[in-house]
């Protein structure tokens, strides 16, 4: 039972990182689009970069078994949205709104 808990524990950590990995790395690429050269291939790019680090670092916990998958892709989930909103509030500062 406590190894359970504690695997859905990493799992949901886990998630959680891997979310600010993935949706970070999107902002980041989004708010330096204006500034390059070629903004197709480093779309691509970074498109490319986040999706297999995450793919690959979300195997171990797809071993685990179908639970922890769900805890961790969860975690993924919540960073989404939490990274959502404060996007959206620090978009409506820049503009004055």
């Amino acid at each position: 039972m406590t190894e359970n808990l504690m695997l859905y524990g990493v799992a949901l950590m886990w998630g959680l990182l891997l979310g600010g990995f993935y949706f970070g790395g999107l902002w980041l690429t989004v708010r330096r689009l204006p500034t390059v050269k070629h903004q197709a291939l480093l779309m691509i790019a970074s498109f490319l970069l986040r999706n297999v680090l995450v793919a690959i670092a979300l195997y171990p916990i797809v071993l685990q078994g179908w639970q922890p998958t769900l805890i961790c892709l969860a975690g993924f989930i919540i960073v989404r949205v939490l990274l959502s909103r404060r996007i959206k509030g620090h978009i409506r500062a820049e503009n004055g709104g």
